[in-house]
């Protein structure tokens, strides 16, 4: 089982020095994982991976190739992160067309809090495309794009997508995602009981499944947080952390 950190690029922050101390941080991580005897997950996401979200701020693609290459020989994977919620269709392509053209093929999509539920309250949201649609255009191909060679190379993205699985309509969701052809599944995580039979049907599928949890939400020490959860059986365990020098992975 995988423990990956997933961070937002900061606002009002020097570049250089975030990216020094989030390197400090993978490294610590590396050895937290042997530390507790955890294994490589299978596929896409084996090595050690850490989650860059695109928020305001820091660019994410920029980061997130100055990070490949920085840690070209030591297995690192670098994933994408990003919602529907701050980009219309336009940008979210030019955005896929770049990852491609950079090398990076894990990334992950997600709806996106509304605003209101942020601290970016007084923001205008897009949403002009659902996770569904977009998964569709990168599984399947776009009909009036699909001359485009770029375009053609979205399929082979490592696609995963953000879930709920409160409401029978994420239940759905999760197999009309599965039907499109979606790499892996990420469940997003509150600290309460999941719902076994939902991972199960993930797994039963072949999918990779992960939960998601903001680092507020784990109640525990990182190592007993991780015990609590090894019987649900999942690949992984992604936590948001909020500050890449103070957080769950740096604490004893």
């Amino acid at each position: 089982m995988k423990i990956i950190p997933q961070i937002e690029t900061p606002a009002g922050e020097n570049y250089i020095n975030f990216e020094e101390n989030l390197s400090k941080l993978i490294e610590g991580i590396k050895h937290k994982g042997k530390k507790f005897g955890l294994n490589g997950a299978e596929g896409a996401m084996d090595s050690y991976p850490v989650v860059i979200e695109q928020n305001f701020g820091i660019n994410a693609l920029l980061l997130c190739n100055d990070l490949k290459n920085r840690h070209n020989n030591n297995n690192l994977n670098i994933i994408y992160a990003f919602n529907m919620r701050d980009k219309n269709r336009v940008a979210i392509l030019s955005d896929l067309i770049t990852l491609e053209q950079l090398g990076l093929k894990d990334i992950i999509i997600s709806e996106g809090l509304h605003p209101l539920k942020t601290v970016f309250y007084a923001a205008k949201p897009v949403y002009d495309i659902d996770v569904l649609g977009l998964s569709s255009i990168i599984k399947t191909g776009f009909p009036l794009l699909r001359d485009n060679d770029y375009v053609n190379n979205f399929s082979l993205f490592n696609l995963g997508v953000v879930v709920g699985i409160s409401t029978p309509a994420d239940f759905l969701k999760i197999k009309k995602l599965s039907k499109i052809g979606v790499d892996r599944f990420i469940i997003n995580y509150f600290g309460d009981n999941l719902d076994i039979n939902i991972i199960n049907y993930i797994k039963a599928e072949k999918k990779p499944v992960f939960i998601f949890i903001d680092e507020s939400n784990v109640k525990s020490t990182l190592e007993e947080f991780i015990k609590k959860n090894l019987e649900l059986n999942v690949d992984g365990i992604i936590i948001k952390i909020l500050n890449e020098k103070s957080n769950i992975f740096t604490q004893d």
